[in-house]
């Protein structure tokens, strides 16, 4: 055997092994993608029962302690409703001021 052919049959064992790395990492490839495809067409329905459960009455905080995960995207419909995070309430009157009011926030007098 020539210097030649042994350079190439080494490389070509070489190749070979390479290539046995190469199959298994394809094919765990494959898997993968196959579950996260499986694990997408999950998402809908989660987030719709994930949204009965809230609609039901329990808070997201309640959830979360029961191990269920905010979900990735919200079914599609209505938003829901925000409460206003400012509320308007009315200065209590300052002990000194001189007036008095009623039991029903009317000036006495």
């Amino acid at each position: 055997m020539t210097r030649e052919d042994e350079f190439l049959r080494r490389m070509r064992e070489i190749q070979d092994d390479r290539e046995k790395a190469i199959v298994s990492l394809a094919a765990v490839m494959a898997e993968r993608q196959r579950l996260k495809d499986q694990l997408a067409d999950t998402e809908a329905p989660y987030g719709s029962a994930y949204a009965a459960a809230e609609a039901a009455g329990w808070s997201a905080e309640e959830l979360a302690r029961l191990g269920a995960e905010t979900p990735a995207r919200r079914p599609k419909g209505r938003p829901r409703k925000h409460t206003p995070t400012t509320r308007t309430t009315l200065p209590s009157p300052s002990p000194g001021d001189g007036e008095s009011l009623d039991s029903v926030g009317a000036q006495a007098g």
